[in-house]
């Protein structure tokens, strides 16, 4: 993994931010660090490219900025972040002097931003509305792949309101839209694992099983080791239910290496849980690294 950040931060090194392409590059190397959970490296390189970024990169900067505050936020049990939503309204402040696109792309920032806030009470008015706002605004705009992922945050809604048919067939429908402007390996991979909750959700484990195999099979095959981390833990989090514990130990495994690499408390402590109830012994620690 240092390896990897090594040579990325070589890569980062020799771009030039003036050029649109060297831009886009450079965004890419701070979104493979957030999906590999290298999540302070990736806050450091984007701050450093703020510094000399124009309004249109400004603003994907701090939207991606909050996606990596959120992720911290999710690894330290401190969700919902308010450096996220901070970076949410820097984003709107330049919407201004760009266009309907960057403002589709904030509406739907909000609704993320809220349906993570309004977790707790089950009461989803915020993320709703700002998911509607977005899914306007991508159709106005033709817009396939923005249009999917707003449609795939009202099933998430849908799902935590365990309305589980309305949510199975939002999340069918995003899929349709996102293979409109061709597939993507992440949002293919949260299809998997959300569909897979649907089943879980209803106890059809069974069923449920094929979809989280396949999430976590997406997710590594897309570099996303953070994510991956999750699918692994959701998959064995099955395996278990369906009396196949020897099956699910390799994925806590998987799992609770990652969480020891990118030291993530929200990891060790979803492993944990399983491995209890289990009263198994892993090879892996699931104390915190205390050399960092």
């Amino acid at each position: 993994m240092l390896r990897k950040v090594f040579a990325s931060l070589v890569l980062l090194a020799c771009l030039a931010p003036v050029h649109a392409h060297a831009d886009a590059d450079a965004l890419d190397t701070i979104r493979d660090f957030r999906l590999q959970g290298q999540l302070q490296v990736a806050l450091d390189l984007a701050t450093e490219q703020l510094v000399k970024a124009d309004d249109e990169y400004a603003m994907a900067l701090h939207l991606e900025m909050a996606k990596i505050h959120d992720r911290i936020g999710l690894h330290t049990n401190t969700r919902p972040v308010a450096a996220a939503l901070r970076h949410i309204r820097e984003a709107e402040a330049l919407v201004g002097a760009l266009d309907e696109h960057a403002e589709a792309r904030v509406n739907l920032a909000y609704a993320e931003y809220y349906y993570r806030a309004e977790m707790a009470d089950r009461d989803f008015e915020q993320a709703t509305h700002y998911a509607g706002l977005a899914l306007d605004g991508f159709r106005e705009l033709e817009d396939a792949h923005g249009q999917a992922d707003a449609v795939h945050r009202f099933g998430l809604i849908n799902l935590q309101e365990r309305e589980l048919d309305e949510a199975l067939g939002q999340f069918e429908e995003s899929l349709r839209l996102d293979r409109l402007a061709g597939e993507r390996p992440l949002l293919r991979a949260d299809y998997e694992r959300h569909v897979g909750f649907v089943y879980a959700l209803r106890e059809e484990y069974v069923a449920a099983l094929p979809f989280f195999k396949r999430s976590l099979d997406f997710r590594q095959e897309a570099g996303a080791t953070d994510p991956a981390m999750f699918a692994a833990i959701s998959l064995a989090s099955v395996l278990v239910e369906l009396e196949r514990d020897e099956e699910a130990v390799p994925n806590l495994e998987y799992a609770a290496a990652i969480a020891k690499d990118i030291d993530s408390a929200a990891g060790r402590s979803r492993v944990r849980a399983i491995v209890d109830r289990l009263r198994i012994d892993l090879r892996q620690d699931l104390q915190p690294d205390s050399s960092r």
